[in-house]
């Protein structure tokens, strides 16, 4: 379920780089996805075994605007010190 919750992030991140930025919704959407997914792994005791794809997302995100980056990063934050 981890895996599919940080697929469906990494895709719409990968579609706004590629495609430039969307609505509030769509990344209202994909916030809470990445929210769900790292309370998942960390209620499953897996966060080292996600931690370099959680941060991947970030770093992918840094160029994207309204706030997307900074949320997601202080989600990532919140799990990893």
């Amino acid at each position: 379920m981890a895996d599919l919750l940080l697929y469906f992030v990494e895709n719409g991140v990968k579609l706004t780089n590629q495609y430039g930025d969307i609505d509030e919704n769509f990344y209202t959407s994909l916030e809470n996805t990445y929210s769900n997914a790292l309370n998942l792994i960390a209620k499953n005791g897996l966060l080292e075994k996600f931690q370099n794809r959680a941060n991947r997302i970030i770093t992918e995100t840094e160029n994207i605007g309204w706030g997307f980056h900074d949320y997601l990063e202080d989600i990532y934050y919140q799990y990893y010190e």
